[in-house]
């Protein structure tokens, strides 16, 4: 055995790490000619036997941190770079782990047990990887050889436990989309946690529906603790109340509705409990409740005053008494008009229901659980309190300026649109997880119906802790106030006296 030493230079490293191709090719043809040899790299000593010859026997070694080539461009998502290595210099993909007999290759392994499979769906703690790089990086490597996509670390895990432990949603979906990677879909680390497992342990609502929507992953498998994913989505929330786009709040409600497997209790009674407990939580600070109480309130109540308000001071005045119809609006017959009234009363009504709630909700004498129920009534009235405030305005607006504006009504009906479309962000969000709900259990998924109800209670509250009913209805009032703008833009434009 003879021994010899080959370095991984300064200059080399530098091109592989900002992606130069073309410097990279220099650097490598350089070297094969033996007319550069950069002092300063990283060296390694390897024990060269007879059973490595031709190509594969010059090994140009590893980083410090014991990182090969190939790994660092699959974690900078330099993916033709990453096949260029592989074809020019397959001793760049070399490792100290390795002997000199497996010199080359995608699967050697880097810090902890990592691939170069790995390091593509990891995030750099220097450079954020570009999502669409790296799918590429991963398409790249597997298709030159289909058995790095089973290749595991240390603890057991592969690639795509990696992507959704770092939230890559993009190597998720692709992977959930692509079925030659279905036999990883299912695999388990060394705790038998399987990717649903991990996406469920980390919260990620949205990974969790990609997996859902795959129909070959499990979800009643269990890891070591005997616990399914729906059993960890249960146990790492709290009890109580949650704001509906908590994500771990989220992926709890996407595995109740799709009835995923549980060994900790009868679903509903369990999802009741962790909706509606009786005792405190304890992370629940009262100072905090009672300051989200108090905004609220003055929310509701200034919407209130506002709307009660405006009712009385209408556009445009009234009619004189000495004429017909003495004492009515004077532009009660315009559909801005109509339109201007029916918007303010829904949110005077709304705010000022809201308001009640708020202050039964507050009280320390009302039971907890009532408490919560005002509370939570109260959160789903304000929102569109708000946006029929807004479409109030504009409708006013509208009355107001009248024909001799067109076109700035037109704006002021745009501007109003954005501030009720844009004003709560939230009421979009969670339409992801109606596709898996619906691939997973159809329609009685979506309306939480899985069994017949023994009374027109039961039936009464299910459907409204649904997906159907929850996410149709926080919409609702946006949709209809954006198609009653559009009806008013047309009718302006067409018949300006109507």
């Amino acid at each position: 055995m003879a021994g010899s030493q080959h370095d991984l230079d300064s200059e080399l490293l530098r091109a592989l790490t900002s992606g130069d191709e073309a410097r990279v090719e220099e650097l490598l043809a350089r070297q094969r000619d033996g007319r550069s040899r950069t002092d300063g790299g990283v060296a390694i000593n390897l024990q060269l036997g007879a059973a490595t010859t031709g190509a594969e026997a010059p090994l140009l070694g590893v980083t410090g941190s014991g990182s090969t080539a190939l790994h660092l461009v699959a974690s900078r998502g330099h993916a033709g770079l990453a096949r260029r290595v592989c074809e020019l210099a397959p001793s760049l993909l070399a490792t100290r782990l390795l002997s000199a007999m497996r010199a080359g290759g995608a699967n050697a392994e880097g810090p902890e047990g990592r691939t170069a499979l790995h390091a593509a769906v990891s995030k750099s703690k220097v450079h954020v990887t570009a999502m669409m790089g790296n799918v590429r990086n991963i398409v790249e490597l597997v298709e030159r050889c289909p058995d790095y996509a089973e290749l595991v670390d240390r603890r057991r895990r592969n690639f795509l436990h990696y992507a959704i432990e770092h939230n890559q949603e993009g190597v998720v979906r692709f992977i959930c989309r692509d079925g030659m990677f279905a036999i990883l879909l299912n695999a388990m680390d060394y705790e038998g946690n399987t990717l649903l497992h991990i996406a469920v342990k980390y919260g990620h609502p949205r990974m969790v529906s990609f997996l859902l929507q795959t129909m070959s992953v499990e979800v009643g498998i269990t890891n070591v603790d005997g616990l399914t994913p729906a059993d960890l989505a249960y146990s790492h929330l709290e009890p109580g109340l949650h704001y509906f786009l908590n994500p771990r709040a989220l992926v709890k409600n996407c595995l109740y509705w799709t009835r995923a497997p549980v060994t900790l209790g009868d679903h509903v009674h369990l999802h009741s409990r962790m909706s509606n407990t009786t005792t405190p939580a304890t992370d629940e600070d009262p100072k905090d409740i009672d300051g989200i109480t108090a905004t609220a309130t003055i929310a509701s109540v200034l919407i209130a005053t506002v709307t009660f308000a405006a009712a009385f001071t209408v556009p445009a005045g009234y009619v004189a008494d000495d004429h017909p119809r003495a004492g009515t609006a004077v532009l009660a017959r315009r559909f801005a008009f109509r339109a201007f009234v029916a918007s303010d009363t829904m949110a005077f009504l709304c705010s000022i229901v809201s308001t009640c709630f708020l202050v039964y909700g507050g009280a320390g004498q009302v039971p907890r659980g009532q408490r919560r129920f005002y509370q939570w009534s109260a959160s789903g009235l304000l929102p569109p309190g708000a946006q029929l405030m807004v479409a109030a305005f504009a409708f006013g607006t509208h009355v107001v300026l009248g024909e001799a504006n067109r076109w700035l009504v037109t704006l002021v009906y745009v501007l109003a649109l954005a501030a009720v479309l844009l004003c709560f962000l939230g009421i979009w969000a969670p339409f992801y997880l109606g596709k898996a709900i619906w691939r997973r259990a159809g329609w009685r998924g979506l309306t939480n119906v899985h069994r017949r109800p023994a009374s027109l209670e039961e039936l009464f509250w299910l459907f409204i802790t649904s997906f159907l009913f929850k996410n149709l209805m926080r919409p609702l009032f946006a949709v209809l106030i954006s198609v009653a703008f559009v009806v008013s833009i047309a009718l302006n434009i067409a018949l300006p006296n109507y």
